[in-house]
């Protein structure tokens, strides 16, 4: 039987696992704001066929600004379902009266949630809109309004159209990555 010790890498003699804590994300989502799995699934997408660089395309950086709010909007809706959750528990929440439930601990930080949810949701209202009336310029850009797309429209209020932008930007994806020239 082989000895496992001898093909484990040691950091100052304590056995290293295969990706250290917080790996993925230590190296790749701090810098561009999005979550391991966006990264994942999103590297796919923006694979372009190698040749002369593109010129900056403003749909780029407005559908990575959509992506960042929306992710950001989710971690909100989880912060406000947990704090909510929390405060049902504590203070029987659904029964306090308006001047009671000011009165909570929570009841700050449910308030500042409150408020930025709404203002991230404004904010990604408007920048759909000005998506929307954006031209690409660049295959980058076109794969991203795709994926903004698909990501706008959820799956349990439309399956079909959401289900044909994730066919089309899986479509898209596979001629980028088979070097296939763009349509004219």
């Amino acid at each position: 039987m082989r000895d496992i010790k001898r093909f484990t890498r040691t950091i100052k003699g304590q056995p290293m696992s295969r990706r250290p804590k917080g790996g993925a994300k230590a190296d790749i989502c701090v810098h561009c704001g999005l979550s391991r799995r966006q990264v994942l699934a999103g590297s796919a997408a923006l694979a372009l066929p190698a040749g002369n660089p593109a010129p900056p395309d403003p749909v780029i950086s407005a559908c990575q600004d959509w992506i960042r709010l929306d992710t950001e909007h989710e971690g909100l809706i989880f912060r406000w379902q947990t704090l909510e959750s929390q405060a049902v528990r504590e203070f029987n929440w659904f029964r306090l009266s308006e001047i009671e439930r000011h009165q909570v601990p929570l009841a700050p930080e449910m308030s500042a949630v409150e408020a930025r949810l709404e203002s991230s949701f404004e904010s990604r209202h408007y920048l759909l809109t000005q998506l929307a009336d954006m031209t690409a310029a660049t295959l980058q850009g076109i794969c991203l309004k795709l994926a903004v797309a698909a990501k706008a429209v959820p799956v349990d209020e439309n399956p079909e159209a959401h289900a044909l932008l994730q066919g089309t930007l899986k479509d898209f994806q596979a001629l980028l990555e088979a070097g296939a020239p763009p349509l004219a």
